[in-house]
């Protein structure tokens, strides 16, 4: 099952123009503009308030570089201590690689 919620085979997008897989069906790709990525820093409490922003953000940065989707798409978290602080900041980052989708 992917982060998404959805074990299939069929391209499923929890935001639409998002996909986990590196094809869509019925699509084909005519475009690349490569890897983008969207962090989001300094995340506490219960992400699933955050995660549609979070999501929809990656696709507004490939929809600036002209594209009209993100293939590929993956999540990272991570935690890092601020300098001197003694303060954890928690991070989420999405990334993928934008693309220009087409009917077949």
């Amino acid at each position: 099952m992917g982060f998404f919620g959805i074990a299939s085979k069929e391209a499923s997008a929890l935001v639409e123009g998002l996909y986990t897989r590196s094809e869509v069906p019925g699509k084909i790709i005519s475009k690349s503009y490569g890897l983008i990525y969207y962090t989001k820093k300094g995340i506490a409490g219960d992400i699933t308030k955050e995660i549609d922003k979070i999501f929809q953000n990656l696709l507004n940065i490939a929809k600036e570089k002209g594209a009209n989707a993100v293939i590929n798409v993956r999540m990272m978290t991570g935690s890092y201590q601020q300098q001197g602080s003694g303060w954890e900041v928690t991070y989420i980052t999405v990334y993928g690689e934008a693309v220009v989708l087409e009917d077949k």
